[in-house]
């Protein structure tokens, strides 16, 4: 797998997965297919959406559609899609901070909770708990305040999720979780 481009067989299966869902407009396949590209170039870079490359579109008119994409639940919808033929030998689960500008909330029709920020000893931002399988690919993930434990979360990551073993570190070391598992087998 190229970590620039999406492969044919990776853009067939993404392709077949949306034209199940109701409420994306894929238009021509191949815009939708570099606007996705586009989309995973910046979630893999970590850049800002102005920093674009001009050969993967047009920043804004991306950006305006991950946008659209997110409020409509695509992006969860494709995750839960492929999520389904997880390896679930075993899954691991960690979380981890995200500092954000102190600007970051304060948009209009915006609140720290609905933008999942919250003040933690090391400052201002939000906190990713996550769940993969035993291939290391995610499964799910719950955004929070930065100042949430980890072990809060544990529960619900875990639900509808029927793995042989989990691994966690100490901050999963909770009698709570240890018992929830132990019913579960």
């Amino acid at each position: 797998m190229s970590r620039i481009n999406l492969s044919d067989e990776e853009w067939a299966r993404i392709l077949a997965n949306l034209k199940k869902l109701t409420g994306i407009r894929i238009g021509q396949p191949d815009t939708c297919r570099q606007f996705i590209s586009a989309c995973l170039w910046i979630l893999r870079s970590g850049a800002q959406w102005r920093i674009l490359p001009p050969t993967q579109g047009k920043w804004n008119s991306i950006f305006k559609r991950f946008s659209r994409w997110c409020a409509n639940g695509a992006w969860e919808k494709l995750l839960s899609h492929f999520s389904e033929v997880a390896d679930l030998q075993d899954v691991s689960m960690d979380g981890s901070v995200i500092r954000a500008h102190a600007c970051a909330a304060g948009a209009a029709n915006s609140s720290a909770e609905n933008e999942a920020l919250g003040r933690s000893k090391g400052g201002f931002g939000c906190k990713v708990h996550a769940l993969c399988d035993a291939l290391g690919m995610p499964i799910k993930y719950i955004l929070t305040g930065g100042q949430e434990a980890e072990c809060k979360r544990a529960i619900p990551l875990l639900e509808n999720v029927n793995a042989s073993a989990v691994l966690a570190d100490k901050a999963y070391d909770t009698n709570e979780l240890r018992e929830w598992l132990e019913c579960r087998g």
